[in-house]
């Protein structure tokens, strides 16, 4: 799922589709204590761009739909992609708030869709250094006084040294894993790091999974 199912697509096939997994992911969160014990969420890679932002974007998104109101924050600062997706400002954001330059309400967009306030990346020169005092910490927790959920982009776990300070801010971790990309035994060894970080482990998504199709079945759809 690295596509963001946009205004256009409406009741299309692939925005049917990707509504189903939705709904399938959100069912098995609730039934591991999302909104009860966890309500800050973070959605993590082990690497670059395996999928993580637009599937945190698209649970948004769907969950915004059904009236929830999510806060999405984007914690990659070392390649922000989300004020290109929602077609938003991106400075300020949560480098210049991290940083003293901005408050959080300057950083935040709201209603870049129906429910969903976004917090984009922004521009930084140090991406580690901000994430290494509690002003993240009690950012996530401010947003969370009038909302339902925080979803937080989180940077690649072999890619940026703070993706385990923003790992440790939240309630909870999922680990997404582009299919066919990695071996067993990396998945592993990153499944242990996120669990030894003390943040709940909710599971991992595979995206980008493909299924043959038979030809006969194919014809028919």
């Amino acid at each position: 799922m690295k596509g963001i199912v946009s205004k256009q697509d409406g009741k299309s096939r692939k925005a049917d589709i990707i509504a189903t997994e939705l709904g399938y992911l959100w069912s098995s969160l609730l039934q591991r204590g999302v909104l009860e014990s966890h309500r800050a969420i973070g959605f993590c890679a082990i690497g670059d761009d395996e999928g993580s932002n637009t599937l945190a974007a698209n649970l948004a998104l769907f969950l915004g739909s059904k009236n929830r109101k999510i806060a999405l924050v984007e914690a990659t600062l070392r390649a922000p992609v989300m004020s290109n997706i929602f077609q938003c400002t991106g400075t300020p954001g949560l480098a210049e708030h991290l940083s003293g330059r901005a408050t959080l309400r300057d950083a935040l967009r709201p209603q870049v869709a129906p429910g969903v306030d976004l917090v984009p990346a922004g521009e930084s020169a140090d991406p580690f250094w901000g994430f290494t005092s509690e002003r993240f910490r009690q950012s996530v927790k401010d947003l969370l006084t009038d909302r339902d959920l925080c979803m937080v982009d989180v940077p690649g776990l072999n890619r940026a040294p703070e993706a385990s300070l923003v790992v440790r801010s939240l309630d909870a971790v999922i680990l997404v894993v582009e299919a066919n990309r990695h071996r067993a035994d990396v998945v592993r060894r990153n499944v242990a790091v996120l669990r030894s970080l003390g943040t709940p482990f909710l599971g991992a998504v595979v995206n980008e999974l493909s299924h043959e199709i038979p030809t006969l079945v194919s014809k028919l759809m």
